[in-house]
């Protein structure tokens, strides 16, 4: 089951006190050895973090561009949390340059990072929420230990957002983040509770209301696209335990897809499904289904009730019912998930972090020689621009002729504008203003 960390705590020198925190996920997961020689780079260690942020800064002031590679070292060279506020700020400034294009992987890992090492977890998510203005998105390892981190703290409001984000991504790759997205999801749903409707304002009576009208270029016809316009968390769980559970066709996806669509309100579907699975032999109902089922039924509205209580009565009648409880079973998934795929994960994170430091070099590389190359072609323009006015001065009366006919013409052009604006400038002599009277009493 879920692996068991121990904390031990001395008081007045009495026995050690255990204190458990239940986690999914291994310390060996996370490959902080390997990250840890990532961020300790020469390039990373020689800089002073809060010197690179402004000239950073300053050439975003002066020139409106900020460099992807340089917001890359940046957040990996941060060592402590007062420098997250100054990160999110690059990173919100490169989402609005035409670099945002050459954003690397290795950023939004290390933001991801450094936000659990350092930051707030929940404006962390709201980053990842704000892909727009930030461009911060979740690969399947930093996904993981994020997920572990909120399942640990039992939080699973803003679990069940993240897994969420995996859901409108459409990355069910990985085995470990499904499961655990599924159980995030699960917990979610249990635990949720309806907030109350605000009450409505106090009518005020016999008061106008001035109506005011305002002209638009246009209207935008209304459109819900029922993916990325879902804003309900409880409705977007609902979503991804769907989706997510049919990905493998076994009996413990099968239940989690009932729930999924249950909550997701795509009843058609949960009716399909119920029939569907009442007819398979080998099929095990989960007694947290059927309840699940009857809270729903007894919230709907009396157009859904009769199809809610048909899916309940199909269901009630299958003969296998599970052994376990819901939440065990998700458990022994993750933890078969886990046991698949750790070492491979391990061993996948430690050559991208090579790949990665390896990309950052010849992205140095390359912008180096891109500044280098630009810095020349302004020297040579400024050495050009100077040596044709020495030229003029010392050719001036071998070239006088040019020179005074290159002065009529400028002159004759002016002449031109001139006269142009004094034409338009011309008023006719035989206009007579119009006549205004008193205004009447």
């Amino acid at each position: 089951m879920l692996r068991n960390c121990h904390r031990f705590i001395l008081k007045n020198n009495a026995f050690p006190s255990i204190v458990q925190r239940n986690t999914f996920l291994t310390n060996d997961y996370q490959c902080t050895e390997a990250w840890n020689n990532l961020n300790s780079k020469a390039i990373i260690n020689k800089i002073n973090v809060q010197d690179f942020y402004n000239a950073v800064d300053q050439n975003h002031a002066l020139k409106g561009v900020v460099s992807a590679i340089d917001v890359d070292i940046f957040a990996h060279a941060i060592k402590d949390s007062s420098h997250i506020e100054e990160l999110k700020d690059l990173l919100h400034k490169l989402r609005l340059s035409a670099e945002t294009g050459n954003m690397l992987e290795s950023t939004q890992h290390a933001t991801i990072r450094k936000y659990l090492q350092f930051g707030d977890i929940t404006e962390l998510v709201g980053i990842l929420r704000d892909p727009l203005n930030f461009g911060v998105f979740l690969d399947d390892y930093s996904a993981n230990i994020l997920l572990n981190k909120l399942i640990t703290s039992s939080d699973f409001d803003l679990a069940a957002r993240v897994a969420s984000l995996i859901m409108l991504q459409e990355e069910y790759s990985n085995e470990i983040t499904c499961t655990l997205c599924q159980y995030a999801c699960y917990k979610y749903i249990l635990s949720y509770t309806p907030e109350p409707s605000p009450p409505p304002p106090p009518s005020e009576k016999n008061k106008k209301v001035e109506e005011i009208k305002i002209r638009v270029k246009y209207l935008r016809n209304p459109y819900f696209d029922d993916h990325f316009d879902i804003k309900d968390n409880f409705t977007l769980s609902g979503k991804t335990l769907a989706w997510m559970s049919e990905r493998a066709s076994n009996n413990l996806n099968n239940n989690l897809q009932i729930i999924g669509w249950l909550i997701y309100k795509k009843y058609d579907k949960l009716v399909s499904l119920c029939e569907s699975l009442s007819n398979t032999k080998t099929f095990k109902i989960y007694k947290e289904v059927l309840e699940q089922l009857q809270k729903e039924t007894a919230n709907a509205d009396a157009e859904s009730k009769p199809v809610l209580e048909n899916c309940y009565s199909v269901l009630s009648k299958v003969n296998h019912k599970a052994d376990n409880t819901l939440e065990e079973s998700i458990k022994i998934a993750i933890e078969n998930a886990i046991n698949k795929l750790q070492k491979y994960d391990i061993e996948q994170q430690e050559k991208l972090f090579k790949s990665w430091a390896q990309i950052r070099e010849e992205k140095l590389e390359e912008q180096t020689k891109r500044l280098d190359r630009a810095r020349r072609i302004q020297l040579i323009e400024e050495k050009q621009k100077v040596m044709k006015e020495q030229e003029q001065k010392l050719w001036f009366f071998e070239n006088e002729d040019q020179i005074d006919l290159q002065i009529e013409e400028k002159e004759q052009l002016v002449d031109k504008t001139v006269e142009k604006k004094k034409n338009t400038k011309s008023v006719d002599e035989n206009y007579i203003p119009p006549e205004i009277l008193p205004k009447r009493k």
